[in-house]
């Protein structure tokens, strides 16, 4: 394996093994093991292995790798998400969703996975969500979808 290979299998063992919060820790971490890089690397190095992040009870939120993500870990999504969902809102048929940083991934994941009908998909960003419905559903039909994967989530739509 290349340096390159070896440091993303051991930035894949860190994420797997470690509850790793943030990128600096990251970078300790690897300097520690003899990584030295820069943030804009272990940025890429982050897309590159598919990692997002996830609430944690004792660090507020941690990297995960979207492979290692269990079914009982995802059934604990909805309850954790809906505290990190700060405000939803239409754009004509269009759904935008804003998340605490950081929590757009993980929450757009867990709607993709519930592979409804209503839902063509999600496109995420660090604290933003663009989920796409089907032409052929209401709003209505959108919201209590969304408020039955994500039980709450109907009080934060904008009026």
């Amino acid at each position: 394996m290349n340096n390159k290979q070896n440091r993303l299998a051991e930035l894949k063992r860190l994420i797997s093994d470690k509850k790793m919060s943030s990128q600096d820790d990251l970078l300790e971490e690897l300097s520690g093991l003899g990584y030295n890089l820069t943030q804009a690397t272990l940025s890429r190095d982050l897309k590159e292995i598919r990692t997002g992040k996830m609430y944690d009870p004792e660090k507020g939120s941690i990297y995960v790798l979207r492979e290692e993500i269990t079914s009982s870990e995802t059934d604990k999504i909805p309850e954790l998400s809906i505290n990190s969902i700060h405000a939803v809102e239409f754009s004509y048929t269009l759904v935008l969703i804003k998340t605490g940083t950081g929590f757009a991934s993980s929450t757009a994941m867990f709607i993709d996975r519930a592979g409804r009908p209503e839902f063509a998909g999600t496109i995420a960003g660090d604290d933003t969500i663009l989920l796409i419905p089907h032409e052929k559903f209401t709003r209505r039909k959108v919201q209590d979808t969304l408020n039955n994967i994500l039980p709450g989530i109907r009080e934060k739509f904008s009026h």
